[in-house]
């Protein structure tokens, strides 16, 4: 199936006079989780991970993603015909250089430009500018081949309550206005849904598991227009959208607004996520000289946390710890005594018990659910009929997160499930330690993740050891999982850590063939005090799921380790088990006792 897409769209390529195809795998809003309409990377390729770029030429094809898939990547591309190209991140842009060598001068390259940023599109042509070559832009180039691609999500949109928010609609854009008046602007395009959801406080279901709205929306100095699918919104929805000054309009209809703008000022926009197309509306209306180009302010404004925020985010956590203890007894029992469970059944049994919670609304992502060589796959995904039984002995790692009505969680916990190898409990030990470290490191106000990326990985360098992935990444209240600014990755990212910014702390160790372990909590960024040499920030810990100490090697540990992982455990027990019945209270209080 694959290979016959592949030869219609070099079919339609020469039909077009294109010398290659680009597919991104985004939609129009430069995405990480995309609804169902803009799979276009998997309809072309079968493969299933959340990041990565597709090339298609006249005689070759290639997948470039990061190491989080190489393992699932090449067995989703086995037979397929598509070579798959091993990036250091996912920022690597290597397949930019790869096309820029394999056309001929004056070529043709094809791209959805609804799907690709501004900046994505102007980084390709300068690498093509050499040859004389030009990027081309077919907005849903793949319909052609696709005539059962799904349609538009048309899910209803609610209000985000301020109680669970923090800060009213009206308080946020005032906020915004304020920061584009800085940047002498007076217009602003948002296209990343996450920040338009975050801003008017919003929430749909258009994609799964990110409570999003299909949307773009133009701030201006009075009022917001918002492009949305427009039978979505409830007359109380629009009522309360319109007090604040919030008028709707047709999804399509953006591209011809803006042309029809005339302008009283400059416009901000983000080159890294406004897409080809209606960048290029942008152009016509404003010109290069009404545009400021500039990260979106956005994106920092809701990355630190209000104390409203910060609260639901501990409810969560404190629902999702009474979760996991369930979950984790049930499955060491359920093993132990020999019933047949595998890897989907434990993601199942996961669900269920989340679902019994009050203001449980959905999982904020595919739940990882791995066992043996599978949990090498950072990202592994579980189909059931081709899951893995769980059997009594080794690692079994699950990654999971729930969205509640106040808060979002994300969560990783490896547990033996029996009998471990010296290597098993070796790397499980390494990986405690590494999250540790940074969980008690102390740093200087102005410290930017990739340098606190060394401090995690120091225990794992020095026995020579490493991880491919970023060592921790943002997350929204109730929105996606996955945000920036701030990030701890190896990646040179110069956006400092702030108080307020919540973020994971999830080092791991990968073994193809034999076994994963990660070791994942969720911390808060909090100011640690001042003397002669500056202002020091610190981690709080805000995961309240417990810690296995039975495989580790204690003696690997040292005091501060020691006494942090102790100090943890105790809190979970104090703070979990009130909540929990007596069989599962005793079960917690001897998988915490110090160690």
């Amino acid at each position: 199936m694959i290979k016959e897409r592949i030869r219609e769209l070099r079919r339609l390529m020469m039909q077009w006079g294109w010398d290659a195809a680009v597919i991104v795998g985004s939609d129009p809003h430069n995405s990480e989780y995309t609804p169902l309409r803009w799979h276009q990377r998997m309809f072309i390729s079968g493969f299933t991970g959340s990041a990565g770029t597709v090339v298609i030429t006249k005689d070759k094809a290639g997948l470039w993603t990061d190491s989080r898939y190489w393992i699932q990547a090449e067995r989703e591309l086995e037979g397929s015909g598509i070579e798959l190209h091993r990036t250091v991140s996912v920022e690597d842009t290597d397949w930019l250089e790869w096309i820029a060598g394999n056309i001929g001068p004056g070529g043709k390259v094809g791209v959805d430009g609804f799907c690709m940023s501004k900046g994505q599109a102007a980084e390709l042509q300068r690498m093509l500018d050499p040859k004389g070559s030009l990027v081309v832009s077919k907005p849903d180039y793949l319909d052609a081949l696709w005539p059962d691609r799904p349609d538009m999500p048309q899910e209803p949109v609610r209000i985000h309550e301020v109680r669970y928010a923090g800060k009213s609609r009206d308080e946020k854009l005032g906020m915004l206005r304020s920061l584009l008046e800085e940047k002498g602007c007076i217009y602003m395009l948002v296209s990343c849904l996450d920040q338009i959801a975050w801003l008017l406080n919003i929430r749909s279901n258009d994609v799964l598991y990110c409570p999003f709205v299909i949307s773009f929306a133009i701030v201006g100095p009075y009022r917001v227009t918002l492009f949305a699918g427009e039978s979505k919104f409830s007359d109380s929805v629009r009522e309360e959208l319109s007090q604040s000054g919030v008028d709707l309009l047709a999804y399509d209809g953006i591209g011809d607004y803006i042309l029809s703008m005339k302008p009283e000022g400059k416009i901000l926009i983000d080159p890294s996520t406004l897409n080809f197309e209606i960048g290029h509306a942008v152009d016509r209306t404003f010109g290069q000289a009404g545009q400021v180009f500039a990260q979106s302010p956005i994106e920092l404004m809701k990355a630190v946390k209000n104390k409203t925020e910060i609260e639901g985010f501990r409810r969560a956590y404190i629902q999702d710890g009474i979760v996991q203890t369930r979950f984790f007894r049930w499955l060491e029992e359920a093993v132990s005594s020999g019933q047949k469970i595998t890897e989907a059944d434990a993601s199942d049994k996961l669900h269920l018990l989340r679902v019994e919670m009050p203001d449980f609304l959905d999982e904020s992502f595919e739940t990882i659910s791995a066992y043996g060589p599978n949990s090498a796959m950072p990202h592994y995904s579980t189909v059931r009929g081709r899951d893995a039984i769980l059997e009594p002995r080794g690692l079994y790692l699950n990654d999971s997160g729930a969205h509640y009505s106040y808060g979002t969680t994300d969560i990783t916990r490896t547990v033996p499930l029996g009998p471990l190898t010296d290597l098993e409990r070796e790397d499980y030990t390494l990986c405690m330690k590494a999250m540790i470290d940074l969980a008690i490191a102390i740093f200087p106000t102005g410290t930017p993740g990739c340098r606190l990326d060394a401090v995690a990985r120091r225990p794992l360098w020095q026995t020579k050891r490493n991880f491919g992935h970023g060592t921790g990444h943002g997350v929204g209240n109730l929105l996606s999982v996955h945000e920036g600014p701030q990030s701890i990755r190896q990646n040179l990212k110069d956006q400092p850590f702030v108080p307020g910014m919540i973020t994971s702390v999830e080092p791991g160790i990968y073994r193809e063939g034999y076994h994963g372990v990660r070791h994942e909590n969720m911390t808060l960024c909090i100011p640690a005090g001042e003397n002669q040499f500056g202002s020091w920030l610190a981690f709080e810990t805000l995961t309240r799921t417990y810690l296995d100490t039975g495989p580790l090697i204690p003696e690997m540990l040292d005091k501060d380790e020691r006494e942090w992982l102790n100090s943890f455990n105790e809190t979970v027990f104090r703070e979990i088990s009130p909540f929990l019945s007596k069989a599962d209270a005793g079960w917690l209080e001897k998988k915490t006792r110090p160690i």
